[in-house]
């Protein structure tokens, strides 16, 4: 609480510290995104995958919008958010309220409160009607490519996510999922993939990413993940399969709270999400109450051409290396 508190009451920005923590993100911005294999492909398809504002751009920066900071605007941005009636504060453990409201009056009590940081930009429409987004680009750390599919989600508190969440299951998760069957069993496409439902205060996406095996072309595998979406969307999904993700669900949800520190995450995310800590102890019950025509429901709602992002990542080398 009392590093917290320093952090939040008595945070020095001096040209010196700012200088070094502007060298310290650059070399964050070289190591997690300029040399990692598809992670440029990966900041394009959230950023051009996004009609909401906030979203297009990326959290780091580039080098450019790293040079282009001053002292001022930390200052400012601290000065402006890091204030007590813009902040949540989780404390999980073995401790009491009493305890812990004691604690937090010690250590934040003569904090005044900051600025009104304001409302949110209103959110967009889902699904977006505006039709398909491409981009392709070379990759040199890349060995094969790679390829995503992205759809526009509602902001993270919307029911329809309770379905999406499902039906990512259903299509990636375990050796009798459909995707593993088709790309992997079946096809021999697929190295690789994965489907999955980015949750956000905003709109968010379900997206799906695939790597080919050797000699088969991404638009193939674009293809079998197309035909697999239709097939879902026409001809529904079993209660077998439903069952069976939501059993994948219930251990992933069990393993996310076996650590005080993702019961303190869990508790902050869903603080954010909805508003309240205590809608953690309603999610496996929002889940099971998804059924199979909610599934096809929100398939044949958002996973829908005019919503539809790709993005594709090639190896920049010379042949044979």
């Amino acid at each position: 609480l009392w590093l917290h508190a320093e952090r939040m009451g008595r945070l020095v920005v001096s040209e010196e510290n700012f200088e070094t923590q502007r060298e310290v993100v650059k070399e964050e911005r070289r190591m997690r995104v300029d040399n990692q294999p598809y992670a440029v492909a990966q900041l394009t398809r959230d950023t051009l995958s996004q009609s909401y504002e906030p979203y297009r751009h990326t959290v780091i920066g580039s080098m450019e919008d790293l040079d282009a900071a001053e002292v001022e605007d930390v200052r400012d941005f601290h000065a402006r958010y890091y204030a007590p009636n813009n902040a949540v504060l989780a404390v999980v453990g073995d401790v009491t309220t009493g305890q812990v409201r004691a604690l937090a009056e010690e250590y934040f009590g003569a904090f005044p409160r900051g600025p009104e940081t304001g409302s949110l930009p209103p959110f967009p429409t889902m699904p977006r009607t505006d039709g398909e987004r491409r981009a392709e680009m070379l990759d040199p750390l890349a060995q094969l490519p790679l390829i995503f599919l992205s759809y526009g989600t509602p902001p993270g508190s919307h029911p329809d996510h309770d379905a999406l969440t499902v039906l990512a299951q259903i299509f990636s998760t375990g050796e009798s999922s459909r995707l593993y069957r088709r790309l992997v069993n079946e096809e021999e496409a697929a190295v690789a993939f994965l489907a999955d439902v980015d949750r956000r205060v905003g709109p968010g996406t379900m997206f799906f990413a695939a790597l080919p095996n050797q000699g088969v072309e991404v638009s193939r595998l674009e293809s079998l993940i197309q035909e697999e979406i239709a097939r879902l969307q026409e001809d529904g999904v079993t209660e077998r399969e439903l069952a069976k993700a939501l059993n994948q669900i219930r251990a992933q949800a069990v393993a996310a709270r076996s650590t005080v520190a993702n019961k303190a995450e869990l508790l902050q995310s869903f603080n954010l999400m909805y508003g309240s800590p205590f809608e953690a102890n309603r999610a496996m019950e929002r889940l099971e109450s998804v059924g199979t025509e909610d599934i096809v429901r929100v398939a044949r709602t958002y996973l829908v051409p005019e919503n539809l992002t790709v993005v594709i990542a090639r190896p920049d080398r010379p042949a044979g290396e």
